[in-house]
């Protein structure tokens, strides 16, 4: 279990998002899958990862941010 609390902490650096966390099963609409990542690229997983928000939150602000 090792290897998935230093992907929780590291994976953003190299452009991947834990894709279901647990605290987001309401958004995302899947349970929790600690194995389960995904390549959104550097600067989106960052984002992502620096503001606690799962795919589905992120997505939604950056389609609000288009539309201004």
């Amino acid at each position: 279990y090792d290897v998935f609390f230093w992907l929780q902490e590291h994976s953003w650096e190299y452009g991947f998002i834990w894709r279901y966390p647990g605290d987001k099963t309401d958004l995302t609409g899947i349970a929790e899958e600690a194995w389960h990542y995904r390549y959104v690229g550097k600067e989106a997983a960052q984002e992502i990862y620096e503001q606690g928000i799962c795919l589905e939150e992120y997505l939604e602000l950056k389609e609000k941010e288009n539309t201004l």
